[in-house]
């Protein structure tokens, strides 16, 4: 099955430092935290228009 491009996309260092930070968090037992970046990251991949996230502008 082809998968659709959603509305943005994260660079490979984005994706990296995503990873790094995520993997702090749960090793420090913040998992909510974990959590909620994850689910913030989602929604802005997805184009949601309350997401807390912002892309830089490609000017």
């Amino acid at each position: 099955m082809a998968r659709s491009k959603g509305p943005h996309q994260l660079a490979n260092s984005t994706l990296r430092t995503l990873e790094q930070r995520l993997s702090l968090l749960e090793q420090e037992g913040r998992f909510e935290c974990a959590y909620a970046l994850r689910m913030e990251v989602a929604d802005w991949l997805l184009g949601a228009r309350d997401a807390n996230l912002s892309a830089p502008s490609l000017s």
